[in-house]
């Protein structure tokens, strides 16, 4: 019998498989939760983990995506520490972390992000940029600390063929008419 109870002859580890992935999934899952020192432990282990999406690498989102995406600045922090890629995208949608953080408007991330050398005027795979994803999406804030950092990606166009100004609503919009 090979390992966990499993018939093989040839000794695959089909144990060592599913106990990999789930390792690596669970990489995403803490920088997703914000379970800081639990990653920090994973990525003693396992620095290269800063660059899986957790699975069979189909969509690319890393731990940084996920931690961006939801805020956790200090997992963030220890990413970019461990070596991820601040300007890295998704294979799904060209995504990076900073789009991830302005699109659900967590501004002290993307300052950080910035700060950390992320490209502000990086597009999506619908040509969108981070300025693009904060104004659409109402984060005022965002807003200001993207146009603040990099002013002219609110030149930039979408494949649709529209800015960021274009593109957003609200108290946003009023933003960008203040500063034309």
């Amino acid at each position: 019998m090979g390992r966990g109870g499993h018939s093989d002859d040839e000794g695959t580890p089909y144990d060592q498989s599913l106990e990999e992935m789930d390792f690596l999934r669970s990489a995403c899952s803490a920088a997703q939760k914000g379970m800081s020192s639990k990653l920090e432990a994973m990525l003693k282990r396992r620095p290269d983990l800063v660059k899986s999406d957790g699975g069979d690498n189909r969509s690319g989102y890393t731990p940084l995506h996920y931690a961006s995406r939801e805020g956790h600045l200090d997992c963030v922090k220890l990413l970019l520490d461990t070596g991820a890629d601040v300007n890295g995208t998704t294979k799904a949608g060209n995504a990076t972390s900073l789009q991830r953080a302005a699109y659900t408007g967590k501004t002290e991330v993307v300052r950080f992000l910035l700060q950390r050398g992320a490209n502000a005027m990086l597009q999506d795979s619908d040509g969108e940029t981070a300025l693009h994803k904060a104004s659409t999406n109402g984060h005022v804030d965002t807003t200001r600390a993207l146009l603040d950092a990099c002013p002219g990606a609110c030149l930039i166009c979408d494949r649709k063929q529209k800015t960021p100004a274009e593109c957003a609503t609200g108290e946003v919009r009023a933003l960008f008419e203040a500063d034309s």
